[in-house]
C-alpha cells in the first residue's frame, strides 16, 4: 500500500486533518495515522512494515504498535488515503 498522491495532510494540534484526493472526503487522523501516511508516502508497505518502523522509531514494540495502528488502518483505506502500490499514482491538483 502506499499514500496516493494528492494526499494533503494539516496539523491541528492533537488531531490532523487529511484530504484525499480519491474519495473527496476529509478526515480527522491522529499521530499515529499520520505517521503511517507519511511512511507509506516516502516507501510503500504494508501494516506490519509500518509497525515495525513506527516501533523502532518510537522505542515501543512492534506489536503494542500494531494494536495501536490496526483499527486505523482500515479507516484509512475506507478514507481513500491508503492505495494499492501498484496502482497508477494519480495527479495532484494544485
Amino acid at each position: 500500500m502506499r499514500t496516493p498522491v494528492g494526499v494533503r495532510l494539516a496539523d491541528l494540534g492533537e488531531l490532523w486533518s487529511a484530504f484525499s484526493p480519491l474519495s473527496g472526503q476529509t478526515v480527522l487522523l491522529n499521530t499515529e495515522a499520520v505517521a503511517i501516511l507519511e511512511l507509506l508516502r516516502e516507501s510503500p508497505g504494508n501494516l506490519a512494515q509500518m509497525c515495525q518502523t513506527l516501533a523502532m522509531d518510537t522505542g515501543l514494540a512492534a506489536d503494542e504498535m500494531q494494536q495501536r495502528c490496526s483499527g486505523v488502518w482500515q479507516e484509512l483505506l475506507d478514507a481513500g488515503l491508503l492505495e494499492a502500490a501498484g496502482a497508477r499514482p494519480t495527479s495532484a491538483s494544485a
